[in-house]
């Protein structure tokens, strides 16, 4: 069985979302498996800027960047999410894995509103976890940095407002 066979599961009567819980910076963050192709640890990757699986590469995104987190060193239980919708791929690293959440859609909250401007392209939803919240990734929006990176011949620019997000976790809370 292959990782998107495991990550998928039985079929089920309830439409179930499946979201791979990562820690990138301290935060939880949720990773919708059918956008997942592959998770891979660093040897697997050769250590290589740039995965390449099956032939087809996976450009390298820093999240922990795109989010304005905190960098955390690689250890052994990095691993390497190969991410891909339609033609668009791209890979993050993640320091740890915390496993596989099936949810009901209706468990999936919408953004409080303290979420305003840019960080509402970025998150999808809030999913209550281990008493505390991850933050659904908005892997479109991400993917859409290895496209911009590719039409402007390989550099990574940002506008101001997508690289410094003013969200704060304190105690499970959203400040």
């Amino acid at each position: 069985m292959d990782i998107q066979e495991s990550m998928r599961g039985a079929p089920s009567p309830v439409s179930l979302l499946r979201f791979l819980i990562v820690v990138v910076g301290g935060r939880y963050l949720a990773l919708n498996t059918e956008s997942i192709s592959g998770l891979l640890t660093l040897e697997e990757t050769g250590n290589v800027e740039n995965p390449t699986v099956h032939g087809m590469v996976y450009g390298t995104l820093n999240l922990a960047d795109r989010l304005s987190l905190s960098h955390d060193a690689d250890g052994a239980n990095t691993r390497v999410v190969l991410l891909s919708e339609g033609e668009t791929r791209g890979s993050i690293r993640v320091p740890m894995v915390q496993g596989l959440l099936e949810l009901q859609p209706i468990q999936v909250l919408p953004l409080p509103l303290q979420f305003h401007g840019a960080e509402r392209q970025w998150y999808r939803g809030v999913i209550l976890f281990a008493k505390t919240i991850a933050l659904v990734i908005n892997t479109t929006w991400l993917l859409n940095e290895q496209v911009s990176a590719l039409e402007s011949g390989g550099a990574r620019k940002h506008s101001s407002a997508c690289n410094d997000p003013t969200i704060s976790m304190n105690d499970s809370r959203i400040c």
